[in-house]
């Protein structure tokens, strides 16, 4: 949601040429988030996001997939454009470049979730693994083990020793996570706040799904706890965790296994983004709008998951 590739009108006027969205108005970068570069465009038609991806690993056709599955199934999320040739995807200088439906409402990543707001995220995730049980395709994602020992050997020359050791010993925490008889299924594997919109408290659209993957649906929730339910003090607000994982399991069942897991679930999804983060910081991506959030924030809320015991309890 940084902005790393620009665009002129000039390549707009282009661009629109293979689209029948109508003819170009306005755009305008989004000052958010770290990954890909967004855009709010507006053409004589309607308004529309546009996403160049930074990225070229990406599962795009994956998402993309998935997108338009939910949508049908009354999930509120971006649905891509297709291209008069009747493609997802634009490519533009060597990179990929779709354009999406715009959802009403606004990101809440500067604003603490009410409990209501939780509630609904709760309630919404549950409905997307349910929903995609019988969703065909599979992607490992790009989040995998395999992803955090690679960051771990990356980082191991910059840091000092004593977190190398607490990033190799939370591995071991994240394979058990994987390893383990956990339900699984497709997750978003990336539902922050900023990855949700909400009009007047009500929620109006999950968005970013390139993250999506096969993976265990605690995995999820446990994303979702870690950044919705957070106090200052980086610990978690168990009223709102217990409100949000009581909204899940009306609409699917938590099983014991999962509650047993919980605290290991937490940490597993904390060292992800510790190490997401690290990265940014340490192997940035330059862009003319870029954001770098601070790794310690989630390193402390890994010590925090670590050195508390937080439950399930339904």
């Amino acid at each position: 949601m940084s902005v790393y590739t620009l665009l002129n009108i000039e390549e707009l006027d282009k661009l629109l040429h293979y689209y029948d969205i109508g003819n170009f108005v306005s755009i305008e970068g989004i000052n958010e988030g770290i990954t890909n570069s967004n855009f709010y465009l507006t053409t004589s038609k309607d308004k529309y996001i546009l996403t160049i991806f930074e990225q070229p690993n990406l599962n795009l056709n994956y998402a993309f997939q998935l997108m338009d599955e939910l949508s049908k199934n009354k999930i509120p999320c971006p649905i891509p454009i297709k291209t008069k040739k009747n493609e997802h995807i634009y490519n533009y200088k060597n990179k990929n470049l779709s354009i999406f439906t715009l959802l009403p409402g606004k990101t809440i990543k500067n604003i603490t979730p009410s409990e209501n707001m939780c509630k609904q995220i709760g309630e919404e995730i549950a409905k997307i693994h349910l929903l995609t049980k019988n969703f065909k395709k599979y992607n490992l994602g790009l989040r995998n083990i395999d992803w955090f020992k690679n960051i771990e050997k990356k980082l191991k020359p910059i840091l000092e020793s004593e977190e190398i050791n607490i990033i190799k010993s939370e591995i071991k925490n994240a394979i058990n996570c994987c390893n383990s008889n956990l339900p699984k299924g497709i997750i978003h594997s990336d539902l922050f706040r900023d990855n949700t919109m909400f009009e007047d408290e009500k929620l109006t659209g999950i968005i970013d799904f390139y993250y999506a993957c096969n993976s265990y649906y605690l995995y999820d929730l446990a994303i979702i706890v870690n950044d919705w339910c957070l106090k200052n003090n980086m610990q978690i607000d168990l009223n709102k965790q217990n409100l949000l994982i009581e909204s899940y399991n009306k609409i699917r069942k938590i099983e014991n296994l999962e509650k047993k897991m919980w605290k290991k679930v937490l940490r597993h999804a904390a060292l992800r983004f510790w190490l997401s983060r690290l990265h940014d910081k340490y192997f940035p991506t330059n862009g003319a709008i870029t954001h770098q959030l601070d790794p310690n924030e989630f390193k402390l809320i890994l010590l925090d998951r670590m050195n508390n015991s937080y439950s399930i309890n339904i």
